[in-house]
């Protein structure tokens, strides 16, 4: 039997919090997380309120960085691929391209994320590739 928790938004947190730090985590979205989760962002905010404050601007950075993903995704090269050229040069002005930017953002926001939430099973590394942990009853 799974125990439900519910998000204390006294504490500045607001409905869909939740899921939008195990997005931005790499966590993925059930019951099971949302419920681990919830426990954290509400200890999280009885310990520290101006961290609330600095994880719902990450979400904010989170979610620019996924529009400058979809805007690079559907940009003027999108899709194209080089096939021949004569002369390759390299840009030293900057590295990357928007995309690789967006990326960049969304990388620095899940490893703040995860330093914030350190001390949250559920939180703490975040995604696919790493280990949840299990409880026993």
């Amino acid at each position: 039997m799974l125990i439900v928790a519910t998000l204390d938004t006294s504490l500045g947190w607001e409905s869909g919090d939740v899921e939008r730090i195990l997005i931005a985590s790499g966590v993925w979205v059930s019951p099971f997380t949302i419920t681990e989760a919830t426990v954290c962002c509400n200890e999280l905010g009885g310990r520290s309120p101006s961290l609330v404050t600095t994880v719902k601007g990450l979400l904010d950075e989170f979610d620019a960085a996924v529009v400058a993903q979809k805007a690079a995704n559907v940009g003027a090269d999108a899709g194209r691929v080089l096939k021949k050229a004569d002369v390759l040069e390299w840009d030293t002005e900057r590295s990357g391209t928007p995309y690789d930017g967006a990326l960049r953002e969304r990388a620095r926001v899940k490893q703040e994320l995860g330093l914030i939430f350190g001390s949250c099973p559920v939180l703490s590394g975040g995604g696919s590739d790493s280990v949840i942990a299990l409880y026993r009853s």
